[in-house]
């Protein structure tokens, strides 16, 4: 199979223009010429990050009046890839060493970690954990200047109801809260695609296993590790929270995995869980942790090299692609595994190389 080298890649820049009760405007400015590496990533349940660098005397006068000052004149960046946008955040920040400048981007979805709750959002009553979160991040964007252009318009409802309070002066950041609600047992995945509309969904991505498949062939660091070291196993877990009432105590949740129980020994895990008050959701914290922890963590080699048929636009966090490597006398070890993070690099000739995060 041929290597997938014929990719153009460009790297353009746009200004983000803060409007009162609007959406924030963003008006591209124009294209800059990288440095080296460009490297890009895509994650799970995170924003993911890219990083380039330029020549500070090639970047062009309209780009380099807003560069200058961040603060007065925000920017986003966007990688394109044979004239298509796959990748678009936020400038962050800007590092001139030498003669190099480089610049360091997050992705759409860190606009959540600017806002934090200014009002109580309470849902005393049972309702749809993605109206939760859909309500989290309007409650910011209603407010003057607060809108980053995050669309949840097209946010449905998932059949899972929870209970909870977020009181303003305890500090609720939107990013952190949404997180916690979908990280729960029966939570969900959310992201900010490149139509910057937000995304819930009880698993992003599809079982790509057939489609995407690594192994000797193009994968350029064949390690594996594997382990039970007490972060990577569990059979029992103790969840505790809060309560409304300080009177009642502490709420309390147990789960266990009597399987491996019985296969590995007892292995207890306790969490914490900060601001959950109701019963339901502890013990769902529990299930969480015994769900992610029922077996060895195995940590396949990174990098791959991408071919014709895997290409790194042919898949992304969430999917699940297989993953195959010789260990020797051992012999094949193979997974299916679902993609928790990709990074891409392009260097100076276009060649494209990924490091993978499997879970």
């Amino acid at each position: 199979m041929a290597h997938g080298l014929e990719a153009e890649y460009k790297i353009s820049i746009s200004s983000r223009v803060p409007n009162a009760s609007t959406p924030h405007t963003i008006t591209e400015i124009g294209e800059l010429s990288p440095l080296g590496n460009i490297t890009y990533s895509n994650v799970l349940n995170a924003e993911g990050a890219a990083s380039i660098s330029v020549e500070p005397e090639k970047v062009p006068t309209d780009i380099a009046a807003r560069l200058k000052d961040l603060k007065e004149t925000p920017c986003e960046l966007s990688v394109i890839r044979d004239d298509i946008i796959i990748w678009t955040g936020t400038l962050l920040s800007c590092q001139l060493q030498g003669s190099t400048l480089s610049l360091n981007a997050r992705g759409l979805l860190y606009y959540l970690r600017y806002m934090t709750l200014e009002a109580d959002l309470i849902f005393a009553t049972a309702t749809d954990q993605y109206t939760i979160g859909k309500e989290l991040v309007d409650a910011y964007q209603d407010l003057s200047f607060g809108d980053y252009g995050i669309d949840t318009s097209g946010i449905g409802t998932s059949g899972v109801t929870r209970v909870r309070r977020y009181i303003y002066t305890e500090g609720h950041n939107v990013f952190e809260r949404l997180q916690q609600l979908a990280e729960i047992d029966s939570g969900f995945d959310f992201w900010v695609d490149s139509d910057r509309d937000l995304n819930f969904a009880a698993s992003r991505g599809s079982d790509k296993t057939l489609k995407v498949y690594a192994d000797q062939s193009n994968v350029l660091n064949p390690n594996v590790f594997w382990s039970v070291a007490e972060d990577n196993v569990a059979s029992d877990a103790i969840a505790v929270g809060t309560v409304d009432d300080p009177s009642a105590g502490v709420a309390i949740g147990t789960k266990s995995n009597t399987d491996l129980r019985s296969k590995f020994g007892r292995v207890t895990v306790f969490v914490s869980a900060d601001g959950v008050s109701t019963q339901a959701t502890i013990d769902d914290h529990a299930q969480r942790v015994i769900d992610s922890r029922d077996g060895q963590i195995l940590i396949p080699g990174p990098s791959v090299l991408p071919l014709t048929d895997v290409l790194p636009t042919d898949f992304g966090p969430g999917d699940k692609i297989s993953y195959s490597i010789n260990v020797g006398t051992l012999g094949q070890i193979f997974v299916a595994q679902r993609v928790r993070s990709q990074r891409v690099t392009i260097n100076e000739l276009g060649v494209e190389s990924m490091e993978l995060e499997l879970i």
